[in-house]
């Protein structure tokens, strides 16, 4: 049974939301504020967290950048800001989707089932060393430069893994979406996930590219 957390100050939204998701089989935990919502993740685990902007004391984005520095769970945001710079803020901060308030139950379901995947904890840096280059392991949904993990979160590794598998080819921000997702929906989203996983691989490995730009064309995986 998929777990989920839901993350608003909205007390009603929780009401709604929970009991959807309970009665469509989910395992349902419910925090009216970022606070008591990292005192649940002390102690459980989730496959995806959906989370509102605009809550008092500590916000969406932060609450999401202090998640992104323990946990690559699924993030959603799920709020009324939809404006160009909020959306780009959300991605910034670590959000792997944006549904916008009002919105429907099934929509937010099926965005919820796009994101969760099992994550399996990795034994191998300890158990198989490995020389500095690029390795993707798609049953733990994540990517090494030799023994260090890039920690994607699972959208990342879903673009690199997908763009590593047509080597060679580019492929639009709109053809990477729909590929993945089978929605046309939030396109930008895909520049700024590649400007993230392209952040990471260069910290872990300033001479190498992986994911290039052609002009026009659009991304394509290389590894020269």
């Amino acid at each position: 049974m998929e777990r989920l957390l839901f993350v608003d100050d909205d007390i009603e939204i929780l009401s709604l939301n929970r009991s959807y998701f309970t009665e469509h089989g989910y395992d349902v935990d419910t925090a009216s504020s970022a606070e008591e919502a990292m005192e649940l993740l002390k102690d459980r685990s989730y496959d995806c967290l959906v989370l509102d902007i605009k809550m008092e004391a500590q916000d969406g984005f932060e609450l999401c950048n202090n998640l992104r520095k323990t946990t690559n769970t699924p993030v959603i945001f799920l709020t009324v800001l939809t404006d160009s710079e909020s959306l780009v803020k959300g991605f910034n901060s670590g959000a792997d989707d944006y549904v916008e308030k009002p919105y429907r139950l099934q929509e937010l379901e099926m965005r919820i089932r796009a994101r969760i995947s099992p994550h399996i904890p990795s034994s191998y840096e300890q158990k198989h060393p490995a020389p500095p280059a690029l390795s993707l392991y798609p049953e733990e949904q994540q990517a090494y430069i030799g023994t260090q993990s890039l920690k994607l979160t699972a959208n990342e590794f879903q673009i690199l893994y997908f763009l590593s598998q047509h080597k060679g080819i580019p492929y639009r921000q709109e053809e990477i979406y729909q590929a993945l997702w089978g929605e046309n929906y939030n396109t930008h989203s895909i520049q700024v996930l590649i400007l993230r996983i392209r952040k990471k691989i260069q910290a872990a490995a300033p001479d190498k590219e992986y994911i290039r730009t052609q002009w026009g064309k659009g991304y394509v995986y290389t590894e020269s």
